[in-house]
């Protein structure tokens, strides 16, 4: 006998499904539990004698910090603490709380005169001015945070600790104004909007409440000038965009600014979900920002969709067996619900373009079995992702490969890739710009354009224990696994009298597809005046056709054009300032320049 669809929906799987979904469902149960697991982690790093938490860090770089392999006290994650025992609401622990706050308020730096007016250092032993640089972002981390302190918990607070709190608040508030960044910078200028628009609506600041009004109509019209995010799809940044957007709804009062922070709350969703891959549960590249590829269990994701997107259960958060931030349990994330289920529901293989700044442009080909992004102009700087590719399911760790660019051990900043992509094609080039950073692109810049390497290497890693990575013919390297084809083929290049090498190796504890462009035992000086030609050509496909398309170029005048079947590229093969490379770079179909394609029309501020 045939089931009705009513009698099918009360089938025992279907039961078992819904009981499962309701179990999933995010409740104020799991606000506690991850509030919970998050202070059980911070707890036994608190440190009494300073009234901080404490921990280690080691040997490796830091942009904005001198100090290595030693105990330090960070003023950022001791207030997140601070906060977090509030929120669990016991004597006790407010009392901890209390001292916390009072200890990290007095490490801030009050002159208004000063440099450094309204920041912290990162930690307890170095303040902002003993820095390399100070980071001006503490004034927007930290007073976000004494913020919601204020808001959340300011009547339990000693009435002279309260007030410190507020005036703390009102010196990180005008170091932010004082700064004014860019409202490129995605993050820190939402950040700093809900800083300052909180900060001037406590304390009744009628020229700070004024300048965060102004603020937020900017970066309206920053968004409506390509539609999309200058930080752009970033799984770190995203989510410190959408805590902001999240804490100005919880905070801010004013219902012509609530209406603003919604539409921009929308729209960031909206440029999430459209390449949100669905099989592996990862967002697909390119990125602009990422500290880690595998985007693991964004516990604020699962939350923002009301527990329908299950990365983690209620017993591992209490176990901590998944990374737990805290904050997840006290912001009310929401994802619009027209939105969410492009989260949810797979759809069939397409391809996203979308323009982020009036330069860069993504594309994102998104299959049933892997997804593959590139940005037409990106860097090889090591937060950024402008080669990325996923598969192999829903599984953690995750599998996937991204292309990078090393000098001696580190992601030299000063690498470009200029790329154009057709669904799971292709076609980019390497070069480099002179000024330019080394590790990072600004903060320790290669003076006059000489430095010393032993190495300068492109690298594709693929992290993938099934993956097998051959080199099947001259500058061609093949990655296999079941139900994944990978064709890599350098195609040519040059630095300086040298020509490309190509190998495959084992790098940080994973297979790689190695060019080598420099290759010394010893540190040489490299002069960008002097080099010449320092350029690389690839192609990449993903799961092809039998047959690839044919590769065709010409050089000439310092430029080089490329064809791979319908894919065209041109751009520089000397070194040269930034915009110069940018200039040079064209992309086309059959001679045809590809469009540009927003993600929205509608304009978020009317008019601009």
């Amino acid at each position: 006998m045939s089931l009705t669809r009513r009698q099918a929906l009360w089938t025992a799987p279907a039961l078992a499904a819904a009981r499962a979904a309701l179990q999933a469902a995010w409740t104020p149960e799991w606000d506690r539990a991850v509030i919970e697991a998050a202070l059980a982690g911070l707890d036994a790093q608190f440190d009494p004698s300073e009234s901080m938490i404490a921990r280690w860090v080691g040997s490796a770089y830091n942009y904005h910090s001198a100090l290595r392999n030693m105990r330090v006290h960070p003023t950022r994650e001791s207030l997140e603490y601070a906060l977090l025992l509030l929120e669990a609401g016991e004597a006790a622990r407010a009392e901890r709380a209390i001292a916390i706050i009072e200890r990290v308020v007095s490490l801030q730096e009050t002159d208004p005169a000063g440099k450094f007016y309204g920041l912290w250092g990162y930690y307890l032993e170095e303040p902002a001015p003993k820095m390399t640089p100070a980071d001006f972002n503490w004034a927007d981390f930290n007073g976000s945070l004494l913020l919601l302190i204020e808001y959340r918990h300011g009547a339990r607070l000693p009435a002279r600790l309260r007030e410190g709190v507020r005036e703390a608040i009102r010196h990180a508030a005008y170091s932010v104004k004082r700064r004014n960044v860019t409202m490129t910078y995605t993050n820190i200028a939402v950040k700093g909007t809900f800083v300052t628009l909180a900060a001037g609506q406590l304390l009744e600041d009628r020229q700070l409440w004024e300048y965060a009004r102004d603020r937020q109509r900017r970066f309206a019209r920053t968004v409506d000038e390509t539609g999309s995010f200058a930080e752009y799809n970033s799984p770190t940044y995203a989510n410190v965009t959408l805590a902001n957007l999240t804490r100005t709804r919880m905070c801010v009062r004013d219902a012509e600014v609530l209406a603003l922070n919604d539409r921009i709350h929308e729209r960031l969703w909206r440029h999430l979900a459209a390449r949100w891959h669905v099989p592996t549960r990862q967002l697909a590249g390119p990125m602009s920002r990422c500290y880690s590829t595998d985007i693991g269990a964004p516990l604020w994701l699962q939350k923002a969709l009301g527990g329908r997107l299950v990365f983690a259960g209620l017993e591992e958060i209490r176990a901590r067996r998944v990374p737990v931030a805290g904050e997840v349990g006290v912001l009310d994330y929401r994802c619009p619900e027209e939105v969410a289920r492009h989260f949810l529901e797979d759809r069939p293989p397409r391809q996203v373009r979308e323009l982020f700044t009036p330069l860069v442009q993504g594309t994102t080909w998104l299959d049933k079995d892997y997804a593959l992004g590139s940005a037409n102009r990106g860097t090889f700087w090591i937060q950024q992702r402008a080669l990325l590719a996923y598969w192999g399911g829903a599984a953690r760790p995750a599998c996937w490969a991204h292309l990078r660019f090393m000098h001696d051990e580190y992601d030299f900043a000063s690498a470009l890739l200029y790329a154009t992509q057709e669904r799971n094609l292709v076609l980019g080039l390497v070069n480099f710009r002179t000024p330019g950073g080394d590790k990072h692109p600004s903060l320790d810049m290669i003076r006059d354009g000489v430095f010393q390497a032993s190495s300068l290497r492109l690298r594709l890693d693929v992290a993938d224990p099934e993956a097998r990575i051959r080199i099947t013919g001259k500058g061609r390297v093949l990655v296999e696994r079941p139900g994944i084809r990978l064709v890599f083929e350098l195609r040519e290049g040059a630095f300086g009298d040298r020509s490309p090498v190509l190998r495959v190796d084992r790098e940080e504890g994973r297979d790689a597809l190695v060019v080598d462009l420099l290759k010394t035992g010893a540190p040489v000086e490299v002069r960008w005046a002097e080099v010449g030609p320092a350029y690389l050509v690839f192609t990449l496909a993903i799961n092809p056709a039998d047959r690839l398309p044919e590769y065709e170029s010409r050089l000439e005048e310092g430029r080089i054009q490329a064809r791979w079947g319908e894919l065209e590229l041109a751009g520089a093969i000397t070194p040269g300032p930034i915009e110069q490379q940018n200039a040079a770079f064209a992309e086309a179909r059959r001679g045809r320049p590809v469009p540009a394609v927003r993600l929205s029309e509608e304009r978020l501020f009317p008019g601009s």
